[in-house]
């Protein structure tokens, strides 16, 4: 898998997720986790992926950003790198068991299966720079 593919999926999945989390058909009640202060669509998306209006916003911008990464190799190799970075950062602070820290004081629900979408995304943005490491 290429940088550029790479950016692809990651546009189509994030963009999405992100517009999915503006559509209420597709939730159902929200989990009992850790208490938000930002309780504006808070839902469970599918029933997989605990969501907000922070989080929906922040998977559209991260797709909006993977997909127009996409559009040439440079920019897509710093969005494979960056944003590999990114969803480890965020999958590292959904592991973390303080409320807080997890929901980053209230505003965003990274904890759940949140975790392992991030994680999974970044193992992909890994590989795709890594077979990009290797051509060269």
């Amino acid at each position: 898998m290429t940088a550029r593919t790479y950016c692809a999926l990651c546009g189509v999945l994030y963009i999405a997720l992100g517009v999915a989390g503006f559509v209420p058909p597709l939730w159902e009640r929200a989990p009992s986790g850790p208490p938000l202060t930002i309780r504006v669509f808070h839902a469970s998306l599918l029933g997989v992926f605990t969501i907000n209006i922070i989080l929906s916003m922040m998977h559209l911008v991260i797709g909006l950003w993977a997909a127009m990464s996409a559009n040439n190799r440079y920019s897509s190799v710093v969005f494979a790198r960056a944003g590999a970075i990114l969803f480890v950062v965020m999958g590292v602070v959904g592991l973390i068991p303080i409320d807080d820290v997890r929901t980053l004081y209230g505003t965003t629900p990274l904890y759940g299966n949140n975790v392992w979408l991030h994680f999974g995304t970044a193992l992909v943005g890994v590989a795709a720079c890594w077979a990009l490491w290797r051509i060269r």
